[in-house]
């Protein structure tokens, strides 16, 4: 799985926290709210798209490590 992205979603979660609790005590109005938030909210969907895209070609990755998780478990289970 790909963590290229995690900087720039950790930013961008930040900063949408900070202006929700900026609007939720009512120092930004609401069209500032706005105009900050969905661009931010459109943003966090492109990261998205591009994590699940990531995931999805890495699916093979995936089954190789979970068939390891299996096997280990397997053979946790046999020593006890």
């Amino acid at each position: 799985m790909s963590y290229k992205y995690n900087k720039y979603v950790s930013f961008i979660i930040v900063i949408t926290l900070l202006l929700l609790i900026l609007f939720f005590t009512n120092k930004v109005s609401k069209e500032v709210f706005l105009l900050i938030y969905v661009p931010l909210s459109i943003a966090m969907l492109i990261f998205g798209i591009l994590v699940l895209k990531n995931t999805l070609k890495d699916k093979e990755d995936i089954d190789l490590h979970a068939t390891e998780i299996k096997r280990r478990l397997k053979n946790t289970m046999k020593k006890e």
